[in-house]
């Protein structure tokens, strides 16, 4: 497969048995653009959002048992990481670390959404 002509990109996909409230936190909460989505029926159902170079997906799961993942940090970067923190705050989006300062230089927060996933925004700027 020749890439030298296009850009590659990067999914997320996750499952959920808390479908509607995924996909209002990641729609309506955080506003991140929704690039496709689709209903054909029972269990298959899903989102694909755009979150800077990559994409997220949220697919519904309403027959299995779901297994949060834990100690995973899902990162995303944004150009203005204090407009971004502040944006979230006035969402009522559960801020799980405040913005800090690493030694390397980036800028992060994190949040958590209602799966308890943990999106880090984050900023070398």
């Amino acid at each position: 497969m020749d890439s030298e002509n296009r850009q590659l990109e990067f999914r997320f996909s996750f499952y959920t048995q808390k479908y509607k409230e995924s996909i209002a936190f990641y729609k309506d909460i955080i506003q991140l653009p929704v690039v496709y989505n689709w209903n054909r029926g029972f269990n298959d159902s899903g989102y694909l959002f755009k979150a800077a170079s990559g994409h997220i997906v949220v697919l519904q799961s309403a027959t299995k048992q779901v297994e949060p993942l834990i100690d995973a940090v899902l990162l995303i970067e944004v150009d203005d990481i204090d407009a971004q923190y502040e944006f979230c705050k006035k969402q009522g989006v559960d801020i799980v670390q405040a913005i800090q300062k690493r030694e390397w230089g980036d800028r992060d927060f994190k949040v958590a959404d209602p799966n308890r996933l943990i999106l880090g925004f984050y900023s070398g700027k």
